[in-house]
């Protein structure tokens, strides 16, 4: 063996031993992570092995650099990584959620966080940090004895790539049993800490950069320009002229999203008990659209939020919460903000869920409250009981300055309605006791009556006269196994038939206008998406680029969803299947040829898009003056 070989091999075994101690520092604070989540979240050998995995891959990476630069290109991983561990516990901190890489388009809030970082740090967060001088003094040697040594050749290359590729094997094992246990999760990221437990939170990390690279490979240019998404809305009919326009003007603004609300279980009773009498005495006494059906995607919650809020589709792919947080949006909030009105949104869970800490500034909320700004002394499901939410919520609104637009989203009749029974009225359920359908008909006759108790406390205070007050539900909550159970208790013999099914799955929406001022039933095809303009035109404002319609001031429903299918008050058409339903009968019929509305829903879908990934709203605001 020559010298220049020996002296190879020694330095060989050095990187190698700097590249492992480099991997054994980036598991250790990504562990400390985890355990900060929750202690014990890294007992699954196989997460633990696709964390370690991960970093030995990472740390192995700058063993491609030639020779003289790898000590500092592992000192650059060493940097790197451990900002974003200190991010990630500054972000918990804060938002109590990870940091992700799609919020670095959030600029315009960093004004806001920056104060408060300093006041984050906390000493112990030093510790992650001692590795780095060690590294550095050992890097630096290495470097400084190998100027004169020979570059990486292709043979090593490719043999650090396949280690790369050996040791990223657990990452992807761990990744698909997590796509089979949760499908869609890491494309829509709806909870941040729930995907780092269980991928560990470097493969989190991981998962959340292959997304982001996922979705701008296979992104397109917007099929459409300025222009065009401009003149489609300056088409339309302004809002001036339209009935009760501004009948309520200067009003508050109560909108109450009901976590599960499905539309048929108003007006109905089990064993002579009524399931949502609260809501029920509100659907008489105010306006009810008894057609309405849900339009989420991914999002579930957070797209009903976005659809009522902003009038805009769910995102294509993804969620708007969680990929277009950065952007500009008009909505109720925004107008209502022109007109002088304070905005707030109130919800019982913690800020950093579905992104909303961060979305709710684009959407012009001066303020949301959460359960770090809540007493949370009472727990139902996923976070702060309906009740303990309502009764808190109260006095902030009573403190609010007027007038106010208030967002108030419920939790406690979320799935899978396992509350504590002993919390909850009882329902006579009878045979459907113990099934998933009772279960659920005793939440949401929980949550009316807690929807009951808060209209009270409103007229107590003074409040409820003074504001309109808008309840709707977000999305369904059964599934396909409960359509059996549901069809017993609805006295129909099969809602699994799709028409059936698609009823079913209706949600209502309700306004009550200070002291009854307009009362009545529609029953025209509605979505979330027509909730904002309906409430603009009774506030006498206008969402101007919203893709929803007045619901006070049409004479023909029409509901688009995200999969491109659509609805009017008689037929519903499903384009991919080349399928057209009766509304009415249940009948199919095959469409001979595209139907005359197939291009108005694509339209829609395709500049909202173009909204969405253009971040056009401001430009299309400068037009319209």
């Amino acid at each position: 063996m020559t010298l220049l070989e020996s002296l190879k091999n020694r330095f060989v075994g050095k990187e190698l031993a700097l590249s492992g101690l480099l991997a054994l520092a980036v598991s250790l604070k990504f562990v400390n992570l985890n355990n900060t989540l929750m202690r014990g979240s890294l007992e699954d050998p196989l997460t633990l092995l696709a964390l370690v995995g991960t970093s030995l891959a990472l740390a192995s990476l700058p063993l491609l650099l030639p020779r003289r630069f790898r000590g500092a290109g592992m000192l650059f991983v060493d940097f790197w990584l451990t900002v974003l561990v200190w991010t990630d516990l500054l972000s918990l901190r804060y938002y109590s959620d990870l940091f992700t890489l799609r919020n670095l388009g959030l600029g315009t809030q960093l004004s806001a966080v920056a104060d408060s970082v300093v006041a984050l740090m906390e000493p112990k967060d030093a510790l992650l940090w001692l590795d780095f001088p060690v590294l550095g003094y050992l890097a630096c040697r290495l470097t400084g004895r190998s100027r004169e040594l020979p570059a990486l050749d292709r043979i090593r290359s490719g043999a650090v790539l396949a280690l790369v590729a050996i040791f990223l094997v657990p990452f992807g094992l761990r990744v698909q049993r997590f796509e089979k246990t949760c499908p869609g999760a890491l494309a829509s990221m709806w909870d941040r800490p729930a995907v780092a437990l269980s991928l560990g939170s470097l493969n989190y990390h991981l998962a959340d950069l292959l997304s982001i690279a996922s979705e701008t490979f296979r992104a397109r240019k917007p099929a459409t320009d300025l222009e065009e998404v401009a003149g489609w809305f300056q088409e339309r009919p302004g809002t001036e002229a339209h009935r009760y326009h501004g009948i309520a003007a200067g009003k508050n603004l109560i909108v109450i999203q009901v976590e599960a609300l499905q539309a048929f279980v108003l007006n109905r009773s089990v064993g002579g008990v009524e399931i949502t009498p609260n809501l029920n005495r509100l659907a008489r006494r105010g306006l009810s659209f008894t057609e309405t059906y849900h339009q989420t995607a991914m999002g579930n919650s957070a797209d009903a939020e976005f659809l009522v809020n902003t009038g805009l589709f769910p995102a294509p792919t993804g969620v708007a919460y969680t990929r277009y947080a950065g952007n500009e949006f008009n909505s109720i909030a925004s107008a209502l903000k022109a007109k002088g009105y304070s905005t707030i949104a109130l919800h019982g869970d913690r800020p950093g869920f579905w992104n909303r800490a961060r979305m709710y500034p684009s959407l012009s909320f001066d303020r949301f409250v959460s359960n770090r700004d809540f007493q949370v002394d009472s727990i139902i499901g996923l976070g702060l009981s309906d009740e303990s939410f309502f009764r808190q919520s109260l006095p902030i609104l009573k403190a609010q300055k007027q007038p106010f637009y208030a967002f108030l989203i419920t939790l406690s009749s979320h799935y899978p309605f396992n509350m504590d029974l002993q919390k909850i009225p009882e329902l006579p359920l009878g045979e459907l006791a113990g099934t998933q359908l009772g279960n659920y008909l005793r939440c949401i006759h929980y949550a009316d009556a807690q929807i009951g108790a808060f209209v009270d406390g409103l007229r107590r205070e003074g409040l409820l006269d003074e504001s309109v007050l808008a309840v709707y539900g977000d999305h369904p909550g059964l599934t396909v196994a409960d359509q059996p159970d549901l069809a017993r208790f609805l006295g129909v013999l099969d809602v699994s038939d799709p028409v059936a099914w698609k009823k079913a799955q209706k949600i209502p929406f309700i306004v009550r206008l200070p002291r009854g001022r307009l009362r009545g039933q529609f029953s025209l095809a509605a979505g979330q998406i027509d909730i904002g303009p309906t409430l603009g035109n009774l506030m006498g404002t206008d969402l101007p680029t919203a893709f929803g319609q007045d619901l006070l001031n049409t004479d023909r429903g029409f509901v688009v969803f995200r999969n491109g299918s659509f609805l009017d008050d008689e037929t519903w058409v499903l384009p991919e299947q080349n399928l057209a339903y009766d509304l009415k009968t249940g009948k199919a019929r095959a469409l001979p040829e595209p139907p005359e509305e197939l291009a108005r829903a694509r339209q829609k879908l395709i500049f909202s898009d173009a909204i969405l990934q253009g971040n056009l709203i401001p430009r299309l605001n400068a037009s319209f003056q």
